[in-house]
């Protein structure tokens, strides 16, 4: 049977009894399961997590895919019907009834987001009701250059009612116009062009029929923009947002309004992290991990306590050899072996010479580290499976088994060498020490009688001088 010393230090028993214990050795002393549990648990969380906010976030874009599409369509609906009123101005001309203009036009004007209609013909302004606060428009020529003009060109070109706008009015504030075009049989069946009528919508007034400000209520921004005829660039139609993150997610889409098109985006205001509950599930998350952590940590660390402690019961504080209670336990087994197998065993007992010199002259802490060497060189020189244990004091105690007394003696002798032949160094000490050593020679396989046997020796060595070594067997 194999046994081996093992030695436990202070340090070891510090670290596990919390005291003194340095950062670095802390993160030494984690354990791998508990560091992989933490791991495991942080990224299975963190998987449910992301799950659940993906899910949330569909959730929140498939509301507004439906509020965008609902809003669009309103958009579209709502402004489109309102210009259609341009084809009750269109009848007027073609019934030639443009004198009952003033008394029709108030039946047409039924919406107060409806600013004049007008009539046009040649492209140039004749009529337009009301009449109050819209007489600058008399007289304007939409067949000419000008702001808002390039759609009643369109409307002459397709032949069919055109948006323009939003854009600047003369009277002031912005408006949306539908242009269209007006075209009376002649006697010899040819359409000829009179003109164009014209339905004016206060802007922004006609997006409230579009309920726009309910994205304000599910918390989106919006944007509604188009390119700009004249321009050639975005423009921005209407918004409720002051300044937007142009890295934000958003859904877009199109707003076809006869001839136009414009462009409807929405986006959420909150990120995903000013969710209370988003944050609630990261915090639980990662107090779950932390929780398998410290479990087992915990589990680790009481192992590793057991172990230490089972282990400082067995070995000699000090020196981290085997102690006398543990020895006499393993040399119980090793005897009984040695017995089956019928060899010979020896008990080696052996202590330093003048050790209490040592102490009273340089202190207990330099004859502790005599004591500590004193191991080390012993250990260096038996075999790994012979038995070694610090017996009380200065003396300690070696079993050894499966060999002859010549080897044994020889052993001995070597480890005597080994003792005296270099001093002991520290700092600026030097220490000369031998010690003694009695060898007894177990025929009977009698742990007491041998341990008797080999001390008689030991103290026979003593009297003989010290720094020697004695056989029982030649007493």
């Amino acid at each position: 049977m194999k046994i081996e010393n093992q030695r436990v230090t202070p340090s070891e028993s510090q670290k596990f009894l919390g005291k003194g214990v340095p950062l670095e050795q802390t993160f030494k002393n984690l354990s791998p399961a508990a560091v992989a549990a933490f791991l495991v648990s942080i990224a299975f969380c963190a998987f449910l997590i992301s799950a659940t906010i993906i899910d949330r976030r569909n959730v929140v874009k498939l509301r507004m895919e439906q509020q965008i599409f609902d809003r669009a369509h309103k958009i579209s609906d709502t402004i489109t019907k309102l210009l259609y009123k341009t084809q009750a101005l269109s009848a007027l001309i073609v019934h030639n009834s443009t004198d009952n203009f003033d008394i029709i036009a108030p039946s047409i004007v039924d919406n107060p987001t409806i600013k004049n209609i007008l009539l046009a013909p040649n492209g140039i302004v004749s009529k337009v009701y009301p009449l109050a606060g819209n007489e600058n428009v008399i007289g304007l020529n939409f067949l000419e250059e000008g702001s808002g003009n390039l759609e009643a060109l369109l409307a002459k070109e397709l032949g069919d009612l055109v948006l323009g706008g939003p854009f600047d009015t003369v009277q002031g504030g912005q408006a949306l116009v539908g242009r269209m075009p007006v075209y009376i049989e002649t006697p010899d069946n040819h359409h000829h062009f009179w003109g164009l009528v014209s339905v004016t919508l206060k802007f922004p007034d006609v997006l409230d029929y579009a309920e726009l400000d309910i994205f304000s209520t599910f918390g989106y921004t919006y944007e509604l923009w188009r390119i700009n005829p004249d321009t050639n660039e975005k423009q921005v139609i209407a918004a409720n947002y002051e300044n937007l993150n142009p890295k934000s997610e958003f859904i877009e889409r199109p707003v076809n309004i006869l001839n136009a098109e414009w462009f409807l985006r929405i986006s959420p205001v909150r990120k995903w992290y000013s969710y209370p509950e988003n944050i609630a599930l990261i915090i639980t998350g990662f107090c779950f991990s932390l929780l398998a952590f410290f479990v087992m940590q915990n589990n680790f660390q009481l192992k590793n306590m057991q172990s230490v402690f089972e282990l400082m019961a067995i070995t000699d504080p000090l020196t981290g050899i085997f102690n006398r209670r543990h020895f006499l336990e393993i040399a119980r087994i090793s005897i009984e072996k040695a017995r089956r197998h019928k060899e010979n065993c020896f008990f080696i007992m052996f202590d330093i010479d003048k050790f209490k010199l040592v102490n009273d002259t340089y202190g207990h802490q330099i004859g502790d580290k005599v004591l500590m060497d004193v191991t080390t060189r012993i250990k260096a020189d038996i075999r790994p499976y012979d038995l070694f244990a610090r017996y009380g004091g200065e003396e300690f105690i070696i079993f050894a088994s499966g060999i002859s007394i010549k080897e044994v003696c020889d052993m001995t002798e070597r480890l005597r060498v080994s003792l005296c032949d270099r001093k002991y160094e520290y700092e600026n000490i030097s220490i000369e020490s031998s010690a003694s050593f009695g060898i007894a020679h177990m025929y009977d396989y009698n742990l007491e009688k041998a341990i008797k046997q080999s001390d008689e020796a030991l103290y026979t060595a003593k009297r003989n001088g010290r720094n020697c070594v004695v056989f029982y067997k030649s007493l």
